[in-house]
This record gives structure tokens, sequence and C-alpha cells, in this order.
């Protein structure tokens, strides 16, 4: 995994714009790594977040800052993690395909991937979606010699498919406990790395071009020369200039 130059950087951000999640962060894995996007796309949630903590952390170091809303008394209070903890807090992923029995039947099952999440990202139903996507990890299940279909499933046994799913796959879901200072309610919030990163791209890819606004306008230089130059350089020029 590689870093991004400024002009690479602003070439992804701006891909990006007009992407939803899943395909924003596939654009952003698929600019750092080797793997063609379709590969990055069959990585299951837990991997591709751990790999988007790793893009996070060569371009913004370990410490991700940022605020929440108290769901209690609405207090603003301000938090950071840092992504070896939230890392280590994932654990470890387990084989590609895990056997599950429920009851009678027999079920090979895989951790989703972001091909799952664009399928049900349309669905406007959050129960449905997420059977949608557990019925879609099912690879095989069988009852006996009998083979079932995975839209035959009770709620019951799809809910221990999840549960089987987020045991196996646990970066996928990254809970962060917060307490507010206010009133001292505690709440757990679900930490979304593809939105930290995002976030934090575009206000580098902002700042960025502001600052080819700005030399170019004093100096006359194109965008690819202010670009190429360092940052250290970049930084002495504008202070030349303001």
């Amino acid at each position: 995994m590689r870093s991004l130059s400024a002009a690479e950087l602003i070439r992804t951000w701006e891909r990006g714009l007009c992407q939803g999640p899943v395909d924003r962060a596939l654009t952003l894995l698929a600019a750092v790594s080797p793997e063609p996007q379709e590969e990055l796309a069959k990585l299951s949630v837990g991997r591709r977040d751990a790999r988007l903590l790793e893009v996070y952390e060569q371009h913004f170091g370990s410490t991700l800052a940022a605020f929440a809303e108290c769901p209690q008394c609405q207090e603003r209070l301000e938090y950071s993690v840092n992504t070896g903890d939230l890392a280590r807090s994932g654990g470890k992923l387990e084989e590609a395909e895990l056997a599950l029995e429920v009851g009678e039947m027999s079920l090979q099952l895989r951790p989703p991937n972001s091909v799952d999440l664009s399928a049900v990202r349309q669905c406007a139903d959050v129960e449905i979606a997420r059977r949608m996507l557990m019925e879609r990890c099912i690879v095989n299940a069988r009852c006996g010699e009998r083979s079932i279909s995975p839209g035959a499933l009770s709620d019951s046994a799809v809910e221990q498919v999840a549960e089987c799913l987020a045991k196996a796959d646990p970066q996928a879901e990254s809970l962060i406990d917060l307490a507010c200072p206010a009133c001292g309610h505690s709440w757990q919030l679900l930490f979304d790395i593809e939105w930290f990163l995002c976030a934090k791209l575009d206000s580098l890819a902002k700042r960025l071009l502001r600052e080819v606004h700005v030399l170019a306008e004093a100096y006359g230089w194109t965008e690819r020369d202010i670009l190429a130059l360092t940052a250290v350089r970049r930084q002495f020029y504008l202070e030349r200039v303001e």
C-alpha cells in the first residue's frame, strides 16, 4: 500500500465526489493498492475497513479526532481514538468460509463484502436489507441431503447467521464507548472509518486546491507544477505571498 501524492489525492477525491460510501471506499483503496478494484470489492467488510484504517494512519497519523452529540442531553463533546486500538478491538477475521449448524440444517457462510453492500443499498427497509444481506452470505444450505433456499430460512435462523458472521469478521462493526461529561450518560457509537477518512480527504483536497489558487495567482504557475512541490516548499511560497 502506497501513499498518494498531492495530485493523486485530488484526483481520487474528485472521482469519489459523485459516489456513494461503498464505491468511494473502493475508489480510495484502488488508488493505493496493487490489486484491481474488482478484487478489492471481494474483501470482507472487516478486511476492507482494516485497510482503510491503514490508509488513514499512513496519510493522517494514528489519532482520529471527532465530535459527537449526547443522545440524552444533546451536549456536544469531542473525542479521539487511536487507529491501533481500533484495529486491535476488531480482532482477527476467521476463515473465508464458515460452517454453521442450525437445528438440522447445515450452512456454509462467507462474510459480507462490498459487492453485497452495493446490492442491498437501494432497499428502503432496514430489516429487509439486513435479511437480503444475510441470504447473500449463505453459500450453501442443506437439511440432510436436501438443498434449501436461503430465502426459506426462518427469521431466527437468519439471526444466528448474522451473529456468526459478526463474530467471524469483527472489524466490520467497530463500536466506541462514550460518556457525556455533562449528564453522565454512557453509550456506544458505531465507528465508520470510510466517513472519517473521506472527510479528512475532502478537507485536505480543498486545502490543496486553495493553495494552488493562491500560488497560481501570485506566480503564474500551473496546477501540475504547484502540486509537484513538496509540502514544505509550497508552504514556504505561501508564506511569501501572505
